[in-house]
């Protein structure tokens, strides 16, 4: 570990001798004397490159020295100062205090498991409680006597399909219904729009459809 420590030391000191000069003469202005000592020639060569040259050497030789240790076996490059003991595996006994092979713990602490289980005793299911009946209504039939073929829009009069909801052209709602609310057995709007034409017979607001309605009915939605 020490050589691959040295190694990568060595390798970063000669990057910073050839990396300093160059960053340093590129932040000099363009008369500085010490430029001029940078670029001086010496055998041909600036002598600027000479220090870059230098640091190329020096971590050339950190990387061998990096490369080598790391490529070492394991019990060279990374000596141990103490001898590895195998442990030997004992079993665990109620009067000792050692230790048993992770196996048999396993095995031991599944069967306790198991007893745990077998010994709980089962929960009772708690039985729904029993729904109350819902008070059912009468069924109150409204006859058909006169069936219509479209539903004319409260709003512009534009006719729409039997079960509209909305208006073809206008887009308003034809109309509002609530939870519940009797409705007209052919255009399924409310029975409350529809208007007397004789004594037991109405015609529906929106598709006037022709129905007979019993007296029960009339009186909840207000036609009495």
């Amino acid at each position: 570990m020490a050589s691959m420590k040295t190694g990568a030391m060595i390798s970063i000191l000669g990057a910073l001798i050839s990396l300093t000069p160059v960053i340093y003469f590129l932040t000099l202005p363009l008369d500085s004397p010490t430029r001029g000592i940078l670029s001086q020639q010496i055998m041909g060569l600036p002598l600027m490159l000479y220090f870059t040259l230098a640091g190329a050497v020096v971590t050339a030789t950190g990387l061998f020295i990096f490369m080598k240790a790391a490529r070492a076996p394991p019990e060279i490059a990374y000596p141990s100062t103490l001898p590895i003991r195998s442990m030997p595996r004992v079993r665990a006994t109620p009067s000792t205090a050692v230790l048993a092979p992770p196996d048999e713990l396993v095995t031991e602490i599944e069967r306790e498991i198991e007893k745990i289980v077998q010994l709980e005793e089962p929960k009772a299911e708690v039985a729904p409680a029993p729904e109350e009946a819902a008070e059912e209504r009468p069924t109150i039939e409204v006859q058909v006597v006169n069936r219509g073929q479209d539903m004319v829009c409260p709003h512009c009069g534009e006719l729409n399909p039997l079960k509209s909801t909305r208006c073809v052209k206008c887009k308003k709602p034809l109309y509002e219904v609530g939870e519940g609310e009797p409705r007209c057995p052919v255009c399924d709007a409310p029975l409350r729009l529809s208007q007397r034409i004789s004594e037991d017979l109405f015609t529906c607001g929106l598709c006037f459809s022709e129905l007979r309605i019993p007296i029960e009915l009339r009186k909840e939605i207000g036609l009495e």
